[in-house]
């Protein structure tokens, strides 16, 4: 179902679809993906899982807010706010939702750079409905961002450097440049030629017009001179 809203969403034009696609694409990410917690969970322990690790981070994030504990110090930190009957041979080295990690060590200005990249994201989003690449580049980051609430992908370099490549797509302005001057187009009748030619506004230079057959005039026309 996720693969055919993928290609759904692809070939979405209007920004109304394209974000109710959007929209049915994530929640049916994150039902998928809050089963398999569920799942994985009881496996292992009904009472020592994802959820547990994230009320014992939220507990954390409570009392450092402001600064958080530092970046790197997941791991000692949460030992300090882990109850009694959760300690066991196994520690837990990560929190498995990477924004509640991150807020617990960068406290509220990691916090608040979250939010301006998730309000920059969906900015960029009403911009690149109608190109297929940075389209695509956005459905793969935002997988990797709901991937994010239950685990650690991109603390794998082979997935951050995926992300930042994603992300280097969507926000490159040289694509809308590019579509913007493919959509400014206007036909024009030239020494019997029909020609398509970008609109000339102020950052552009003026278009030259060309063709076969007004060059061979033009080269016939210096030689007579010559």
């Amino acid at each position: 179902a996720i693969t055919v809203l993928y290609i759904v969403f692809l070939s979405a034009r209007s920004k109304a679809s394209g974000f109710g696609i959007l929209l049915i694409f994530i929640a049916l990410s994150v039902y998928t993906m809050g089963a398999w917690t569920k799942i994985d969970a009881e496996a292992v322990d009904p009472d020592f899982g994802r959820g547990e690790f994230a009320r014992t981070t939220v507990e954390g994030i409570k009392e450092n807010w402001a600064t958080g504990v530092g970046f790197g110090n997941f791991q000692k930190a949460y030992q300090i706010y882990e109850k009694e009957e959760m300690i066991f041979k196994q520690y837990v080295n990560h929190a498995h939702n990477e924004y509640l990690e991150i807020a617990f060590e960068g406290g509220a200005l990691a916090i608040l750079l979250m939010v301006l990249y998730f309000v920059i994201l969906l900015m960029a989003f009403t911009r690149i409905r109608r190109d297929p690449l940075q389209k695509a580049a956005f459905l793969s980051v935002s997988f990797l961002l709901i991937h994010s609430l239950v685990d650690y992908p991109l603390r794998t370099e082979a997935l951050a450097m995926t992300f930042a490549f994603m992300n280097a797509i969507i926000f490159h302005k040289g694509f809308s440049d590019r579509l913007a001057q493919k959509n400014e187009l206007i036909e024009i009748d030239h020494n019997g030629d029909k020609l398509f030619v970008p609109i000339e506004t102020s950052s552009q230079r003026t278009p030259r017009l060309t063709s076969r057959r007004a060059k061979h005039k033009h080269e016939r026309a210096r030689y007579k001179h010559e």
